[in-house]
């Protein structure tokens, strides 16, 4: 059984908009180009039914190293991946593409929540990230 984590890497990893880069779990080690799905810590749980089922969300960052100084072209080109990236999780959730779950569970729907924001910087690399979050349908035992 592959891990929720897995499956939306491997998802993500289909992102036209993905520079050559290392796609990390949970780390970035600060030089350009690298990317990372954190896990962030929310109940995953939105509703229960009697029958043990229930519909959940694997809430995680997408986060990115990027170039970055005093450079504008260099700055928006990092603004504009996100808004990229943004739009292509939109059109796979309207386009009901999701990542591949294990049979006990069915996805619903993927989404980017917002826009990337600049997160932390030194003079030459600087790191974005988006807040996304997928909602899945879970099985009962």
């Amino acid at each position: 059984m592959a891990s929720l984590m897995d499956s939306v890497r491997t998802f993500l990893c289909g992102c036209p908009y993905l520079k050559d880069g290392v796609f990390n779990v949970d780390y970035l080690s600060g030089k350009p180009t690298e990317y990372s799905i954190d896990s962030l810590p929310v109940d995953p749980i939105i509703k229960k039914y009697v029958d043990g089922s229930s519909v959940r969300q694997f809430v995680f960052a997408f986060g990115s190293v990027e170039p970055y100084g005093s450079d504008v072209d260099t700055n928006l080109s990092n603004s504009t991946f996100y808004e990229d990236f943004a739009a292509w999780v939109d059109e796979k959730n309207r386009n009901k593409e999701f990542p591949a779950l294990d049979a006990d569970r069915t996805p619903m729907e993927i989404q980017a929540q917002g826009a990337g924001f600049l997160l932390e910087n030194t003079e030459n690399a600087a790191r974005y990230q988006v807040q996304c979050r997928l909602v899945y349908s879970q099985k009962g035992v």
